[in-house]
């Protein structure tokens, strides 16, 4: 892979992370360095940046590679050394949930270029905080076995949703807006 491609790589993923991480802090404050509380702040973010940039660079054999590692960090990482049905089962669908959405937005922004930057990222809050709700919601009806989920459970699941890819698309669209400031600062050469 081109050294220039692994820049970019990385700076939009950091830049996605930093704009999640950020909205999380405004709202949550340092709970979202904090595993169990509003960690999905960065996770999500964090996850969700690294695919797009993939996806971005149109690289499908590693999308496929980083979906599946992605899934297997975060079963052994959060899951601890016991990692049951319910688990893997919300793993698997919060991830696709995520991973669904960002390729929904991914061909959304292809589609609609002319969208301004900044103005955007109102998409992604949508697309991830439906996906990501509708997901979540058969998780816990699978795991509740087919107790519908409190309007409370609901509520807190699809506001983080939206902030998250709020945050998200927020550092998707400062990467675009300077990367090449971005890369003057950090002394990257891209021609």
């Amino acid at each position: 892979m081109n050294p220039k491609k692994i820049y970019r790589i990385i700076l939009l993923t950091s830049c996605g992370t930093i704009g999640s991480i950020s909205i999380g802090l405004i709202f949550f404050g340092t709970s979202v360095f904090t595993p169990g509380l509003n960690f999905q702040f960065a996770a999500a973010g964090l996850y969700g940046s690294f695919f797009f940039s993939l996806l971005e660079f149109k690289f499908l054999r590693e999308q496929i590679f980083a979906a599946i590692f992605i899934l297997i960090l975060q079963l052994v990482v959060f899951s601890g050394k016991y990692i049951s049905f319910a688990y893997a089962v919300r793993d698997i669908f919060y991830l696709a949930g995520l991973f669904l959405s960002i390729k929904v937005y991914h061909l959304f922004i292809k589609k609609n270029n002319q969208l301004k930057l900044f103005l955007r990222v109102f998409a992604l809050s949508f697309f991830y905080g439906l996906i990501n709700l509708v997901f979540i919601s058969v998780v816990f009806l699978i795991n509740a076995e087919f107790i519908f989920p409190p309007l409370g459970f609901i509520y807190v699941v699809g506001r983080n949703a939206v902030l998250i890819g709020f945050g998200i698309g927020l550092g998707i669209d400062f990467y675009f807006q300077y990367k090449n400031q971005l890369f003057s600062l950090l002394k990257i050469r891209t021609t």
